[in-house]
């Protein structure tokens, strides 16, 4: 498992988590709900988190239905585990996974922290019943891709210091072994991992300052600031206009993409 950039200890820890998912859950239920998730499927949720997806799933698949929730830390996890929920601590690049068990298996956000993505993917792969579903999904930010994004900033001034703060975190990603361009990876995964009926999707959002999704930029950001900073990665200026953008009602920008990909045992 690649390090883990974030401090999951960390006070903010939850809030900005949920921030993430207030990003993603709509595009990723969309996505599940396209998959054909119903009353009595049986679903594994891969790293958890705060368990938003996990709640969606027990709520589609009824009493007759099982998810499985895991995650290295699951601290956020503890008020969902009841029937049809199952929380476990499990490290899916090492531990036993139920093969054949699971007519959805989903992971969002994990595999760019993995240091080897594709064989995890066959890993969860082998968790499909005949018929099953698989649906990863990654992040994907830094680089020239950012720059692409700039012209949906509002007000334009905070653009430039927004894709210096994605290019800075994406570094930071790299220095401790994860990947955010994983997503691109996904759909070769999902191949190579023999999986058929492969879709794959990259969805950005308009996100507004002040807002839960804001939140997650400016936790992340006041999380990892100083170290950016210190690293030469980051300015302070840029950090101090992000950090005001991100509180500001009035300030708009677009969102990280999210490559979903899905794959279907056949």
């Amino acid at each position: 498992m690649a390090s883990y950039i974030y401090d999951q200890q960390w006070e903010q820890e939850r809030t900005r988590v949920a921030g993430l998912a207030a990003i993603f859950d709509a595009t990723t239920i969309r996505h599940l709900s396209t998959a054909g998730v119903a009353d009595g499927w049986h679903c594994w949720e891969v790293g958890a988190g705060t368990g938003s997806i996990a709640s969606w799933l027990a709520s589609a698949v009824g009493t007759q239905g099982r998810v499985l929730a895991t995650d290295l830390d699951t601290t956020f996890l503890r008020d969902l585990d009841e029937p049809p929920v199952e929380v476990e601590r499990h490290d899916v690049t090492v531990d036993p996974v139920e093969e054949g068990a699971f007519d959805l298996v989903h992971a969002r956000a994990l595999l760019m922290h993995v240091t080897d993505p594709a064989a995890v993917v066959a890993r969860l792969a082998r968790a499909l019943r005949p018929g099953g579903v698989l649906v990863v999904e990654d992040a994907v930010f830094g680089g020239p891709s950012t720059r692409l994004w700039e012209p949906f900033t509002s007000p334009p001034a905070a653009s430039g210091a927004l894709s210096n703060v994605m290019d800075a975190v994406a570094a930071g990603f790299r220095g401790v072994g994860a990947d955010p361009d994983c997503g691109f990876a996904l759909a070769p995964a999902v191949r190579a991992a023999g999986l058929g009926h492969v879709e794959a999707e990259v969805t950005h959002r308009l996100l507004h300052g002040g807002s839960p999704e804001a939140a997650f930029y400016e936790l992340s950001l006041r999380q990892l600031g100083d170290r950016l900073i210190e690293a030469g990665l980051l300015t302070r200026a840029d950090a101090d206009v992000v950090a005001a953008t991100a509180a500001d009602p009035g300030a708009d920008w677009l969102s990280v993409g999210l490559v979903s990909v899905t794959g279907r045992i056949t």
